[in-house]
């Protein structure tokens, strides 16, 4: 019987995998704009029209800007510099978690470091900048929105700004001033261009730090140096390793803690100090 059995399962024709279901579109881009699967390492060249799923992330570099717009109807637009994950929860508005930029969104719900933005009416649209202390600063442009953060809540409306401070709850809502500050320029400053190739790091431009190794050969059979950095950080090879010649790799960690893929070995020389 069991034999049976498992000859009869055997003869049974497979069932198709359902595949996800995108979770919105992108609409437009302008420039250098790169994507990144949900789970993947990888960064490529987004395609306009391209399905977008749950998770993925998007990134628009320098003179960049990229329109996203959900299966629902709301939509985001990202400006330069601009590092999204897409994080559609499972009911409510759909919306993205915005690690550095700027966007404009509309009837999206948006989360910082520092804050949650809700739209709380039906032609909700306001943009959300963050800068580079994290703080959170959101401009209502139409309709009515709500910015909480430790576990404080405010109303903005039409032409109302609120500035949200790590570890704060958000300002009183004021009147926007005309000019705002422009959106912080690519993280990519400090990194050791003496001991990569240029362009190493191209595929992926914000980083929260950067891995270093060095090996005795440019297979890295035996690493004899692997240690972490911040972006800014220029380690003296002279004071982590003996004096001699060395083969060195690096790789970029991004916001999201993904580590890129390391670049092509390069040789040094450690002189004695």
């Amino acid at each position: 019987m069991k034999r049976v059995l498992a000859l009869a399962l055997l003869l049974l024709p497979a069932c198709p995998v359902r595949a996800e279901v995108p979770t919105g579109k992108l609409l437009s881009f302008t420039n250098s704009v790169l994507l990144r699967r949900t789970g993947s390492s990888d960064w490529g060249r987004v395609k306009a029209g391209e399905d977008l799923y749950r998770n993925d992330t998007i990134y628009t570099m320098a003179d960049s800007y990229a329109g996203v717009r959900f299966e629902t109807g709301e939509s985001l637009n990202l400006t330069p510099n601009t590092l999204v994950v897409l994080r559609p929860p499972s009911g409510g508005a759909p919306g993205a978690e915005m690690l550095s930029g700027e966007l404009r969104s509309w009837r999206s719900r948006v989360v910082t470091r520092t804050a949650t933005i809700f739209p709380k009416s039906e032609d909700a649209e306001f943009t959300t900048r963050m800068k580079r202390d994290f703080t959170t600063v959101v401009k209502v442009t139409r309709g009515v929105a709500e910015v909480e953060a430790q576990g404080k809540k405010v109303e903005l409306r039409k032409g109302y700004v609120t500035e949200v401070r790590p570890n704060m709850a958000p300002s009183a809502p004021v009147m926007a001033p005309d000019a705002g500050e422009p959106a912080a320029p690519s993280a990519a400053a400090g990194v050791p261009e003496a001991v990569l190739p240029a362009g190493a790091l191209a595929s992926i431009k914000v980083m929260k730090a950067y891995r270093l190794q060095a090996a005795g050969d440019p297979s890295f059979s035996k690493v004899l140096l692997d240690r972490t950095f911040d972006p800014e950080a220029k380690p003296d090879l002279a004071g982590l390793l003996p004096a001699g010649e060395y083969f060195v790799r690096l790789a970029a960690i991004d916001l999201l803690g993904y580590q890129g893929k390391f670049s092509a070995p390069r040789r040094v020389r450690v002189d004695p100090k």
